[in-house]
């Protein structure tokens, strides 16, 4: 069973098709088995950039899309960063939480959930890391190939770093959410600069994998494949060398864990959780009935969750 759910996570990340560039398309990339039934808007599809930026373009720049909308294009190692940041009405400084979707998933996913947020008085900032979906959507990368574990820390780090520094953004408090992959990566990022965020929020996060990935390969490998389908070689090793339990006990701030009944790596995986907690003696975990892997159903619990958590836990 174990095997089967990761398998069927990690084969649908590469048969992900690329995001249209018309408004209002509906996102259908698969994640988990239930994934496939839920559609996530995908309002800024009409931003991305169109061309490759040149040399003389490579600055990082937060630009209007509205009063509470604003376009981030932040540069690490030379390659584009891309999201969008969603502010409450007002001048702020206001409290900040920084989403990452699960690896293949477009920074739209939670798109609607982010805007939610913001109406509840704490800025949302959106991204997707390098390689992090097919087709560079909107970020640079090639999927998987240009993308590690490490390189998604530096994304996150990188963009937190350029964001503290606008004027709507409070950057005593800073929070991470991360759903599965991204779960991993958030808390990774939160525990190599614990002092930089007050918290962190884990969306059904994928612990799992770097055990399975463990199990499925060794150092001897060569080529990594999936059920017939090759992955990237950075991606896997990297995922390979991370032990998740040891770096979470480097987390500072207050954390919580939110997953579901239905299909979910806490009712998989049931040791994972466990071995985070453990590692987090400050970290919560809350289980919604009835929620899947995305919480497709269960939206607005996920960001009631989201909202009392950080609002428990802002100076």
């Amino acid at each position: 069973m174990k095997k089967t759910l990761l398998t069927l996570i990690l084969a649908s990340m590469l048969t992900l098709t690329a995001c249209t560039s018309t408004a209002d398309t509906k996102e259908n990339s698969e994640v988990t088995p239930t994934e496939a039934a839920t559609e996530a808007t995908t309002e800024e599809v009409t931003e991305a950039p169109t061309e490759a930026p040149t040399e003389n373009t490579k600055v990082n720049k937060i630009n209007d899309i509205s009063n509470t909308e604003k376009k981030i294009v932040c540069f690490v190692n030379g390659q584009r960063v891309g999201g969008v940041m969603y502010l409450p009405e007002g001048e702020g400084p206001f409290p900040t939480v920084v989403m990452i979707s699960g690896l293949g998933m477009p920074y739209m996913f939670f798109n609607s959930e982010a805007k939610n947020i913001a109406k509840n008085g704490v800025a949302a900032v959106t991204f997707d890391c390098r390689g992090y979906v097919p087709d560079g959507y909107s970020s640079e990368g090639d999927f998987y190939k240009d993308m590690s574990p490490e390189s998604c820390v530096k994304d996150i780090l990188a963009v937190t770093d350029f964001i503290s520094e606008y004027s709507a953004i409070d950057a005593e408090n800073i929070f991470l959410w991360g759903h599965s992959y991204g779960g991993v990566v958030t808390a990774m990022a939160a525990a190599e600069k614990p002092d930089t965020f007050k918290g962190f929020i884990g969306i059904d996060p994928a612990y799992q994998m770097p055990d399975e990935f463990r199990s499925l390969y060794n150092e001897d490998t060569e080529t990594f494949i999936l059920d017939g389908s090759e992955i990237g070689e950075t991606f896997a090793r990297g995922l390979m060398e991370v032990d998740i339990y040891e770096k979470m006990k480097s987390i500072n701030g207050n954390a919580v864990i939110l997953t579901g009944t239905n299909n979910t790596i806490n009712i998989n995986y049931p040791e994972v959780f466990v071995k985070a907690l453990e590692s987090m003696p400050q970290a919560e975990k809350i289980v919604v009935d009835g929620a899947d892997h995305i919480f497709s159903e269960h939206r607005e619990e996920l960001i009631n969750h989201t909202i009392n958590f950080i609002k428990d836990n802002i100076d």
